[in-house]
This record gives C-alpha cells, sequence and structure tokens, in this order.
C-alpha cells in the first residue's frame, strides 16, 4: 500500500533493521539497542548527556515550572536516570505533553509514551514499534516479509488491539526494555489512597495553573471545543486569565424556532441541548472569538475520508476531522481537549474477579463481539498477561479505572487524536500521571458528585456553575 505522509504527523520506526523500508522515514539514529527511523517532518529533541542519549518525539513540559525549555527537562531526566530509574521515575510523574521518550544508554535503551499514550506507539512481537499501525505493518510485509491479517471488523481500539492481529498498542502505564525485549509496569508504584477533596486541590491547583502559564507563553491561539457538558466547562473556567487567546468552537446540527426538541430522536437532543446551554454561555460570558461548524455545511471529500481511515487507528468523526482540517491553523496553535476529567467522576465497585470487571468494560468492546462472552473472556485474559495487569491488585487500585485510564483513554481517545493531528496538536491539562493519580485517589461520594470539578471552575470562573450541564435549567430553577 502506498502511504500519504501529509496523514502520518511525527512518523518514525523502532527496528534492529538498517533499513527502516518505508520511503519517508529515510533518515535514522542508531541507539545502543535499536536504530530510530525517522522522516524530514519528524519533530523530536536530541539530548546527550555523558553515555546518556536521549529522543523526545513530540513536546514535552515540567508542570512544576512552566520555565523549563525541552533540553532543561531532559537533563534533568538524564540525571536523575543517572541516579536510579526510581528517581527518574519519581520526575517523569510530572511530564505533560503528548510525546514519546527514548532514553538509551550503556545498561539499556528503554521506551515511555505520556501519561496516556497520547502520542501513540504500536508494537508488533514486543520487538518493533511504531507512531503508526500501517507503518508497522507496512514494515512487517516488506522488511519481513509477513503478510498481517485484519480483524473482520473494526476492534474500536478495544484494550490493547488494533485492527491487525499481531500489533498492539502501548500500555502508558509501562516501559519497554530493548536490551531485555520485554515491558515493565511503571505505574502504580504505591498503595492507592483515599484522599479528601481539600488534599487534593491544595496538591493539584498550582500545577492547572503553571499550564495555563505555559499555553500562554507558547501558543497565540488555543482551540476549546465547548458542548453542554461539564468537562469543557472545566477547561473554559481554568484558561480565563487567558481567555483572549482561546477560540471556542462548537460542532452542530442546525435547528430553528420551528424545531420541537420533544420530537427528536434521542442523539440530536444532545445536540440541541448543547446548543442552548452553548448559546447561554457565549452571550452571558462574551466568548467573543467562539465559532458555530455545522456538519451540514462540510461535506468531506470521498478521497479524504477513503485516505484518512486507511491510515489512522480509529473511526470516531472523520467528519470533524475534515472541519478542522479546513478550519483550524496550525501555526502557533493548540486544541486544548477536556478529556481526561472522568478520571475525577469514575466510581466503579471495587471488585477483583475477571467476568465482574469484564462486565463493566464490555460495552465498549466491537458491536460484534457483545454476545461472545467467552472470546471477550479470552482477550482479556491475554491482555492482562501482556499488561501486567495483576499487579495493580497488588497496589489495592480500582481495576476498572486503571483500565479506563490504561485502555480507554491510553488506546481509544490517543488513536482519535491521530484524526486531526496532521492539522493541529493537542493539549489535556492533566495528561500527567502526577494528576491523574490524585484525581484518582479522590473517596467515591467526592467523585459521584463531581466535587473536584465543581470546585474548579467555583476557583476559577464561579459564574459557569450558574448553567448547568447537559441541563435547560440554571441555578435559580434547582432553589
Amino acid at each position: 500500500m502506498e502511504l500519504n505522509e501529509k496523514f502520518l504527523n511525527n512518523p518514525f520506526l523502532l527496528s534492529d533493521n538498517e533499513q527502516s523500508n518505508i520511503s519517508f522515514l529515510g533518515s535514522s539514529k542508531v541507539l545502543n539497542d535499536t536504530i530510530f527511523h525517522y522522516s524530514n517532518d519528524t519533530q523530536f529533541y536530541n539530548l546527550h548527556l555523558d553515555d546518556i542519549e536521549i529522543i523526545l518525539v513530540g513536546y514535552i513540559l515540567d508542570i512544576r515550572d512552566d520555565s523549563k525549555n525541552e533540553d532543561d527537562i531532559l537533563k534533568k531526566l538524564a540525571f536523575a536516570y543517572k541516579s536510579s530509574l526510581d528517581l527518574f521515575l519519581n520526575d517523569y510523574e510530572y511530564m505533560n505533553g503528548r510525546f514519546v521518550l527514548i532514553l538509551s544508554s550503556p545498561n539499556d535503551t528503554l521506551l515511555f509514551s505520556d501519561a496516556t499514550s497520547m502520542l501513540p506507539i504500536f508494537n508488533y512481537k514486543n520487538k518493533y514499534f511504531s507512531s503508526h499501525e500501517i507503518i508497522l505493518k507496512e514494515y512487517v510485509k516488506i522488511a519481513l516479509g509477513i503478510e498481517l491479517n485484519q480483524y473482520g471488523f473494526n476492534m474500536k481500539n478495544f484494550l490493547d488491539y488494533t485492527n491487525t492481529k499481531e500489533i498492539f498498542s502501548f500500555n502508558p502505564n509501562l516501559m519497554y526494555s530493548f536490551r531485555n525485549n520485554s515491558f515493565k509496569r511503571i505505574f502504580p508504584r504505591g498503595n492507592q489512597k483515599n484522599l479528601p477533596l481539600e488534599y487534593v486541590i491544595e496538591k493539584t491547583e498550582a500545577y492547572l495553573k503553571t499550564q495555563i502559564n505555559w499555553l500562554n507563553n507558547h501558543y497565540d491561539k488555543i482551540y476549546l471545543s465547548l458542548t453542554g457538558g461539564f468537562d469543557s466547562k472545566v477547561s473554559l473556567a481554568l484558561v480565563r486569565p487567558i481567555i483572549d487567546k482561546v477560540f471556542t468552537f462548537t460542532y452542530m446540527y442546525k435547528f430553528d424556532e420551528n424545531t420541537n426538541y420533544e420530537e427528536l430522536g434521542n442523539f440530536k437532543k444532545i445536540y440541541y441541548k448543547d446548543n442552548v446551554i452553548v448559546n447561554n454561555l457565549v452571550e452571558n460570558f462574551r466568548l467573543n472569538n467562539h465559532k458555530y461548524y455545522f456538519f451540514s455545511d462540510y461535506k468531506a471529500p470521498a478521497k479524504y475520508l477513503q485516505t484518512l481511515g486507511k491510515h489512522v487507528s480509529s473511526h470516531h468523526s472523520y467528519g470533524l476531522s475534515y472541519i478542522i482540517n479546513k478550519e483550524f491553523d496550525r501555526s502557533s496553535s493548540i486544541h486544548l481537549k477536556s478529556t481526561l476529567y472522568e478520571l475525577a467522576k469514575l466510581s466503579f465497585k471495587d471488585v477483583n474477579d475477571d467476568e465482574s470487571i469484564l462486565n463493566d468494560i464490555k460495552h465498549w468492546a466491537p458491536r460484534e463481539l457483545h454476545g461472545q462472552k467467552e472470546i471477550l473472556m479470552n482477550m482479556f485474559k491475554e491482555y492482562k498477561k501482556r499488561n501486567y495487569t495483576d499487579e495493580i491488585f497488588n497496589f489495592g487500585h480500582n481495576i476498572q479505572t486503571m483500565l479506563y485510564w490504561e485502555f480507554r483513554m491510553g488506546n481509544w481517545h490517543s488513536n482519535i487524536t491521530q484524526e486531526t493531528d496532521f492539522t493541529i496538536d493537542t493539549y489535556i491539562l492533566i495528561n500527567n500521571r502526577y494528576m491523574i493519580k490524585q484525581f484518582i485517589s479522590l473517596n467515591k461520594k467526592d467523585k459521584k458528585e463531581k466535587s473536584l470539578l465543581i470546585t474548579i471552575v467555583k476557583n476559577n470562573w464561579p459564574a459557569l456553575n450558574y448553567f448547568i450541564a447537559n441541563s435547560f435549567d440554571t441555578l435559580e430553577d434547582r432553589i
């Protein structure tokens, strides 16, 4: 298959072959235990410190200090690693961004992702790794002479599965050793805690502010999707100090004064309610940079949809991908997404048997497998082996919450970003292990009541709480 590099952002391949066998991956760097193949468009930073070399693909920031640049951050990580892996991992918890990090030393060459693999990594046989499933599939075909089979349906990025048999996604809470050809779990490293709301706010609030400063110093335009839900309201509250740089947008169906809400289907009811709530937010908070994008105004060409479908590993919203490709300016801009806040709301029962766990996550599986209990159980058991999932139990963490983090966000959501990343990059305010660790440690009562997120809005733009999320009501209606 001929690959279109335009649809492959930051492409790379890690293999033991001196040739990438992929036409546009024409440059390479030889590391101690693997070879890094990249293209002219791959954005990466290369650091040498004594006998340590670090390659960073993508962008990174330290949430503790927004003034640090890549050189500062990677030097600190390298010095920490020279002391011990534990010290390195302590610092690594504070790293946000969308990146892949390769650390090579005389002892080993290690591969890490950001906290949710937002810059995805795919692997074949625990030996070959790439930025894109399609690149890895083509490499295996050309270099190894093996034609990998596809599943007969879209796997929906369930667990660590891709649409290609034998190619798996990289779990963000694992690291990979090229010397040992094996994975190792790097989170959790401590026992689960049950933390009060006040403690979590105290330990995370300052790090939200440093990230807003970092965004302000690095970008001229910050695109923020605004909906009638609560999560986008949290992001909106946090960017209040730099609101003039924020360009909110809402993708929408067209409604008029004759539209009868009660006659709409459930799907369009969601959009109708979004329309009403977003209008209230735009008008009352003077969001002068807001824009609506109506699906009916953007008919994506068949060739665009076909090419995108062949190059990415998800099938979420190709229509939105086309809108963003047509309307967004990548120059000095970034897309601020409001995902991951769900981790401050999830409140699963604590169970330790596979059947109960699978029952809580099976709705994320492909529709074709919903009635296939035995197949799903076998898939889950194989996943657990590959990802050392049983180690999570040893630290007392809720397994379903960790699965949501590691595969729902670390495989499903991370691959969605590929649908738009060739137009604009993505940022998420809590995409670091330190903050996620605090959020998932909230007690169940505060999770169910969304206490942390409500407090974040209250502390940053309290009037936003006047409009009730996903409702036509306001606070006055609830009195």
